[in-house]
């Protein structure tokens, strides 16, 4: 569980001054749609990306879905995992925000790198804290959509937080029920009634930098999309094994949950 530091009061003129900048460049990039949100269709589209997820992890058998090229690189069971770790730590992080935001108080939470421990690769881990000021003026100003585009790409090598490292014991069939298990909670939590200054409530962190909530959500789907495209490398590589199976349709696993 992360541990929260709440910011009671107001932003500074340096966070207020790199939202408005960062609000203006998302507009002038992404157009009007930018600055609008809608909880509802933002569900919506999650839901059709871990649809594409589950699709995956049902055209596959418990060999391939443990098989890995070499040592290092993480299964497709691997990076099923380590996508609903990730789903559930942010989704926290939103449930916490959330409340804090319906008692009326303009806050955000801090989460230091030795909570969510994001790194880059061919940085020690042990180093890294020690920049953790530098990092959060320097991506304070970093624009949304430039975050977003090094989520969504592999642009640069990070390491992802110990929080969401894959577990060791993992069953295929475990992993297809928790994520749609998940991706109900989360549905469930974009439904409810957000509070008017939804945009104000922020999340903070050195590397991952300032984001709303609905601005990490966008982050949190970019990063799924980019790990699908991990698994379709999987499936191209020609040692993947190639054993026959009666593939499952990923509307049964839904389906079957009433969702």
């Amino acid at each position: 569980m992360i541990e929260y530091n709440e910011r009671v009061c107001s932003p500074s003129v340096v966070t207020s001054a790199a939202r408005a900048i960062d609000g203006a460049i998302s507009r002038l990039v992404q157009g009007v749609n930018a600055s609008s949100w809608n909880p509802a269709a933002e569900a919506d589209r999650f839901r059709g990306i871990r649809e594409k997820t589950l699709t995956v992890l049902s055209e596959v058998n418990t060999e391939q879905a443990m098989w890995s090229p070499r040592p290092g690189v993480w299964s497709i069971a691997q990076i099923a995992d380590h996508l609903l770790l990730t789903e559930e730590m942010y989704r926290e992080q939103f449930e916490r925000l959330l409340e804090m935001g319906r008692e009326g108080r303009n806050t955000s939470i801090e989460i230091s790198l030795s909570e969510v421990d994001v790194g880059l690769v061919m940085v020690p881990r042990e180093i890294v804290p020690f920049f953790e000021l530098p990092l959060k003026m320097f991506n304070l100003f970093v624009p949304h959509v430039v975050r977003e585009t090094f989520v969504r790409y592999p642009l640069l090598a990070a390491l992802n937080p110990k929080a969401s490292a894959p577990r060791e014991v993992l069953s295929l069939d475990k992993l297809r029920e928790d994520l749609a298990v998940s991706l109900e909670a989360t549905e469930y939590f974009f439904r409810t009634p957000m509070p008017h200054n939804i945009h104000d409530l922020t999340i903070n962190h050195p590397i991952m930098g300032n984001n709303s909530i609905p601005q990490l959500f966008r982050i949190v789907m970019a990063h799924e999309e980019r790990h699908q495209a991990q698994m379709a490398d999987l499936r191209a590589n020609a040692n993947f094994p190639k054993v026959s199976r009666e593939p499952m349709n990923a509307a049964d696993l839904l389906g079957g949950r009433g969702y």
